[in-house]
């Protein structure tokens, strides 16, 4: 068993360091980057952003785990989920050559398979109705913006075209994505399949994931 905490930054992310071997870890890809485990790599699963009903819908049986710590944060000056967003000189000075292409504070969604990088920009997502269906591989993929959480998420589905209706995501098929759960035209839930994800900023992703596709570029 290996105990993890949080040893610094490198490109501006943080870095994950086991008190074991003193390895230090990528903890996007799960890859141990230098030290005595260098090479290894541990296996990595999807972290979404969701409400508790939807965590509910998913497994009614789950256990929510609620913070007793008050919140004593000061109000932000600016929308973390706006480009012009500041980051901290002290995670300027980690960065290595950047990626122009976006804005280095632009937020999306960033997919990843053995084969595929691509970044889905918040903005392109919005524009094409907040639900759209791209092909990563041979599969079909639904690319939309939760209407619960208002964040970004993938998913694969058997259909051409998604349509955002209220809370709810329409695909051409008669499925229905509904506080991330797939229910089919009978309202059986069916069994859902997410490629690996995150919501991040551009530069963390292009700088994980050097080179990667950017969607609508």
């Amino acid at each position: 068993m290996y105990h993890f905490v949080n040893a610094g930054l490198y490109n501006g992310i943080f870095v994950m360091q086991d008190t074991e071997t003193k390895t230090l870890w990528n903890h996007i890809t799960g890859e141990a980057m230098y030290g005595e485990m260098a090479g290894r790599k541990l296996p990595v699963s999807n972290l979404l952003q969701m409400s508790v009903k939807q965590a509910l819908a998913l497994d009614p049986d789950m256990a929510i785990a609620i913070s007793a710590r008050p919140y004593s944060g000061a109000p932000r000056k600016t929308d973390p989920g706006k480009a012009d967003a500041a980051l901290l000189p002290r995670f300027v000075g980690t960065l290595d050559t950047e990626d122009t292409r976006r804005p280095r504070m632009d937020m999306g969604l960033g997919v990843w398979t053995s084969d595929i990088r691509r970044y889905y920009p918040m903005e392109t997502i919005r524009q094409r109705g907040e639900a759209l269906i791209d092909t990563i591989g041979n599969r079909k993929v639904l690319i939309y913006i939760d209407p619960e959480t208002f964040t970004p998420a993938a998913l694969f589905v058997d259909s051409d075209g998604a349509k955002l209706q209220g809370k709810e995501i329409r695909l051409d098929k008669g499925a229905v994505v509904r506080s991330g759960v797939v229910l089919g035209r009978d309202g059986k839930r069916m069994l859902a399949e997410r490629p690996q994800q995150i919501f991040t900023r551009w530069y963390g992703f292009a700088l994980t994931f050097p080179g990667s596709e950017v969607f609508g570029q």
